[in-house]
């Protein structure tokens, strides 16, 4: 392929996403407004607070916190980035850089594919099915971590690679120095990608084993030269990477990692991410719900990670031409390697992460494994035209144009159709993203009337990132407990009022009778959304 093909391509693939950008004009979830709303807090010279608590795993002493308790930095600084290049806070801006990498995947992806194949034509389909990638489409524009993990993704195994030789076989601290640094930003867009970090040493240390193996003294001498120069680069340039960020976390929290993530090995069940107080998140209460449970909880949890892996990652119909590719290019040290952070990222989200895994971590962190999968599924569709010729006396050029065209639409079809279904909605069903915006907006006017003001009162509410974006309102979750935990919290953060939202399924029997709770008064429904205030404050966090 030439380079004008790229470039076509990534004109192609930027220009599919900023359509997006017109048909889902926000997002109204958690993450992606999470991340927007710490890019704003960036531009306005204020990125080491934010103005919400959305979690107390970090045992926050009030609003606001220090940014990034638990989630990581980049796609927020991807964010704020658009947003000072536009002059603007808009959405529209904070998404701008996302386009762009979103063009710049699908080029590099299609470069991969092509020198997989030695198909042009191969390469094309790639970068085409890659425009617009089933699940991860209502993604790929949003301030996220999907599309900048994809561009690190490709340009992690293009620079292991993709080059004339193995990274590792020589001395090359530049590379090397390269490689640590995409290392590094992969773990500044998700924690998980340390693992990439890890496995790059893990290679240059199996380079030194094979020599050893092999009992040739001077090969092994000189193999394990160019892994020190080699690892003497990586971690240069991994460690370069995230010393900001664990500056940012020493000064914030007095420690090199977030203080609250550790506790997060110890759920239960995933609501306890929102668990009052954290610090009752132990050992203890973890195995005292029994080993039977604890089991069960992680083979669910690997059924349904699997399920991802074929459905959303393998692309359904995609899936059987990745497993043909592994089967036909298994002698790669590339296949093995990323198969191998593949089952890495599966098992940490099935057994250790289980509830985070099963609620999105295993399908976003899978996002840098994109390129090498969708490369494999390609390398498996030029062996079924292989194989066609060879055994069934298929013309190879008819049949690929045939059956590539036909895979092409299908997938594209297929993406279309979740996507008009996920994320457009009919007149009957409107879109989440939708409801949710003209609710908040109303909950916000009428707070107004009741006399709380947003510059100076507090609410506790089931998703404060969004909340924040269309109100400019601080507030604190709703802890995943009974109401007690919500008194607690109230109590301790002083939040004048309460949104209670039909899926606050913990709190579901306050929801089915607002005025029960002699604690709380009923202040009225706004859009199926009950509002409460504490009816005596002295009396009830005394």
């Amino acid at each position: 392929m030439k380079r004008i093909h790229y470039l076509l391509l990534g004109i192609l693939g930027s220009g599919m996403a900023a359509v997006m950008l017109w048909i889902q004009p926000v997002a109204a979830v958690m993450d992606s407004d999470y991340y927007y709303a710490l890019g704003q807090q960036i531009f306005w010279g204020r990125g080491g607070e934010q103005p919400f608590i959305w979690n107390y795993l970090a045992d926050p002493k009030g609003v606001p916190m220090p940014s990034f308790d638990y989630w990581m930095p980049l796609p927020a600084v991807l964010a704020a980035i658009g947003m000072r290049l536009a002059g603007t806070t808009a959405l529209w801006a904070a998404r701008l850089p996302f386009v762009i990498l979103h063009g710049i995947n699908v080029a590099l992806i299609a470069y991969l594919v092509f020198r997989r194949t030695g198909r042009a034509f191969i390469g094309w389909l790639g970068g085409l099915a890659a425009s617009f990638p089933l699940f991860y489409a209502g993604f790929i524009t949003f301030p996220e971590s999907f599309t900048p993990i994809t561009t690190l993704g490709a340009l992690y195994f293009i620079f292991v690679f993709e080059t004339e030789h193995l990274w590792g076989k020589k001395r090359e601290f530049l590379r090397s120095l390269v490689v640590g640094i995409v290392c590094g930003l992969i773990h500044l867009s998700r924690a998980d990608g340390v693992i990439w970090f890890l496995a790059s040493i893990f290679l240059q240390a199996g380079m030194v084993f094979r020599a050893v193996t092999l009992r040739q003294k001077s090969v092994t001498l000189n193999i394990m030269r160019v892994a020190v120069i080699n690892l003497l680069g990586l971690g240069v340039g991994y460690g370069l990477t995230i010393a900001p960020w664990l500056w940012h976390n020493l000064h914030a929290f007095g420690t090199l990692l977030q203080p609250g993530s550790g506790r997060a090995l110890w759920l239960r069940e995933y609501n306890e991410l929102f668990y009052y107080p954290a610090s009752q998140l132990t050992f203890e209460h973890w195995i005292a719900q029994g080993w039977g449970t604890i089991i069960k909880d992680r083979l669910w949890t690997m059924g349904q990670n699997l399920l991802t892996a074929i459905a959303v990652q393998g692309q359904i119909v995609f899936f059987p031409l990745i497993i043909w590719g592994i089967v036909k290019t298994w002698y790669r040290l590339e296949t093995r390697f990323g198969l191998g952070i593949w089952m890495a990222l599966g098992l940490i989200f099935s057994l250790i992460f289980p509830f985070a895994g099963v609620r999105g971590g295993f399908f976003h962190s899978g996002a840098a494994l994109q390129p090498f999968l969708w490369g494999l599924g390609w390398q498996g569709f030029q062996a079924l035209i292989q194989w066609g010729a060879q055994y069934r006396g298929w013309q190879p050029k008819v049949s690929q144009t045939i059956l590539g065209v036909g895979v092409l639409l299908i997938v594209l079809m297929a993406a279309a159709a979740i996507y008009v279904q996920r994320y457009l909605g009919n007149e009957i069903t409107p879109p989440s993203w939708r409801v949710t915006q003209d609710r908040y907006l109303a909950i916000n006017q009428r707070l107004s009337d009741w006399g709380f003001p947003a510059d100076s009162s507090l609410g506790a509410v089931n998703n404060p990132p969004t909340f924040f974006i269309f109100t400019h309102r601080s507030s604190i979750v709703i802890p995943g407990g009974d109401v007690a935990q919500l008194l607690a919290v109230m109590c301790r953060y002083r939040a004048d009022y309460v949104v209670l939202e039909p899926d606050q399924i913990n709190l579901g029997s306050l929801y089915a009778d607002p005025m029960k709770d002699e604690n709380f008064e009923y202040l009225g429904t706004v859009q199926d959304a009950h509002i409460l205030t504490l009816r005596d404050v002295e009396k009830t966090c005394r």
